[in-house]
């Protein structure tokens, strides 16, 4: 995908977090967030919601690229499991993979690595395909 096809499937919300997305495929999306102190928790580093919310538009995006004319996408479940923590200034990278690509569901697994190359968060999430009421 393009550079502007990938920002197109990016809702505001993950944009104005600061989030990119760098690759995109029906199977595999990827993208980029430098943690700013905004991003923080009471500690100091990156704050579990944000790691959360950036794991959920890689696999919202990665379910988009899968849709069908006339088609929506919605998180129907996420549970995340954090490893390491993501020092504010670090560029975090999230590599979102498809598990299962159903026709009302699809499955994704988005690993979050810090700088060093090291995961941070492994989120794994099921999305829910919508058909446009009519």
């Amino acid at each position: 995908m393009t550079p502007e096809e990938l920002d197109a499937i990016l809702p505001d919300f993950p944009k104005s977090m600061g989030v990119t997305l760098t690759h995109g495929s029906p199977e595999c999306i990827v993208g980029t967030l430098t943690v700013q102190p905004h991003h923080a928790n009471r500690n100091g580093v990156m704050h579990g919601g944000a790691i959360m919310a950036f794991a959920d538009a890689l696999g919202g995006s990665a379910a988009a690229v899968n849709l069908e004319d006339g088609q929506t996408t919605t998180t129907l479940e996420s549970k995340t499991n954090f490893i390491r923590p993501i020092a504010i200034g670090e560029t975090a990278t999230a590599r979102c993979e498809a598990l299962h690509r159903g026709r009302r569901t699809t499955i994704w697994q988005t690993t979050v690595l810090r700088e060093d190359g090291k995961p941070a968060a492994i989120v794994i999430q099921t999305q829910m395909t919508l058909s446009a009421a009519g």
